[in-house]
């Protein structure tokens, strides 16, 4: 590559800075500068989207407006792409939607598993936040977004039957790295997936420690969530720091028997960055590269998934992010 690139990253979140922080790193950005949504791209090369649910689809209208190659980590749904399919077209841009964690890396390896195996009859994703500390849960990304996840029902495929679930449905105890956790379905944002592959079961899990249902009832019961008294609820929730650790675990099962797929990172609580930040903002910075080096040639609306089935660029991106730290393994 000749010039460095200058990358504006829409939004001022931990994971927009955890990818400023990223960009940064060994000069490979000429600018790596965070931006208000309807902030005037033009002199920038490429935007990267960090914004909440409610205001995501700020960052392809920006795109759009200013024909930008948009890398989008927004927690937007797929039908929120789709439906701009044809001025994506018309622009000339190339779009990577969920381009984070999960959604996002985990799906860019379920994409290359379902090309790689036809006969795949069954996928578990769990992934979550867990720190050895007892009785802690460390709020490490979007806190709106973390509450909203835990109030919303979620589709599921159980049994070859595509069902509904509440929050918090399907509790299941559970132990990981020593720690004590639970885990139940939720909403995954792997839509886009499921319309693609029908395998007879495919669950998504977020996993919490073990007693956080109840902790987030007492927080519902006791006002600490109403609109009123969320930023001080917020506030303090975040400012407690401990060492932390953010995972994702994926089975897919054939009839060649299970692969389970681990992507892991850890932070201690002085840390610039937490362990969110990390598998997070780690993938969408790989993701630059490879864009900008022209590894990632096609235009267009391209999601995660669909990028996988492409070899050299499943080994590049899986090997980048292995590089910034994070286990990306299986068995």
């Amino acid at each position: 590559m000749g010039t460095k690139p200058s990358v504006a990253i829409m939004g001022d979140g931990r994971i927009a800075r955890a990818c400023a922080w990223f960009l940064r790193e060994g000069g490979w950005a000429r600018r790596a500068d965070l931006v208000a949504p309807g902030a005037d791209i033009r002199r920038y090369d490429l935007l990267i989207g960090a914004l909440a649910g409610e205001i995501g689809e700020g960052c392809l209208d920006a795109a759009l407006k200013y024909s930008k190659n948009l890398i989008d980590i927004s927690d937007v749904d797929p039908p929120g792409y789709l439906k701009k399919l044809k001025q994506i077209n018309r622009a000339g841009i190339t779009v990577i939607p969920g381009c984070g964690f999960s959604p996002g890396l985990v799906n860019f390896i379920l994409g290359r598993e379902f090309f790689l195996r036809k006969d795949i009859r069954g996928v578990e994703v769990q992934a979550g936040s867990l720190s050895r500390t007892g009785r802690y849960y460390p709020f490490l990304w979007c806190f709106e977004d973390i509450v909203l996840e835990h109030r919303i029902p979620s589709r599921q495929i159980v049994g070859g039957r595509e069902r509904s679930f509440p929050a918090f449905d399907g509790y299941r105890p559970e132990r990981h790295f020593g720690i004590d956790a639970e885990s139940y379905y939720c909403a995954s944002g792997f839509e886009n997936v499921l319309e693609k592959t029908r395998p007879r079961d495919f669950t998504v899990r977020v996993v919490r420690p073990r007693g956080f249902r109840e902790f987030f009832g007492f927080m519902e019961n006791q006002g600490l969530l109403k609109p009123e008294n969320f930023m001080a609820t917020k506030t303090i929730l975040e400012s407690v720091k401990r060492d932390n650790i953010t995972f994702g675990r994926v089975t897919v099962t054939s009839r060649a028997g299970k692969r389970v797929w681990l992507i892991k990172a850890r932070s201690g609580k002085d840390e610039a960055l937490n362990s969110m930040q990390k598998v997070t903002a780690s993938v969408p910075a790989v993701m630059a590269r490879l864009l900008t080096d022209g590894v990632v040639g096609a235009r267009g609306l391209l999601f995660m998934e669909d990028l996988a089935r492409h070899e050299g660029l499943f080994t590049q991106l899986i090997a980048g992010v292995r590089a910034k730290g994070i286990t990306v393994s299986h068995d």
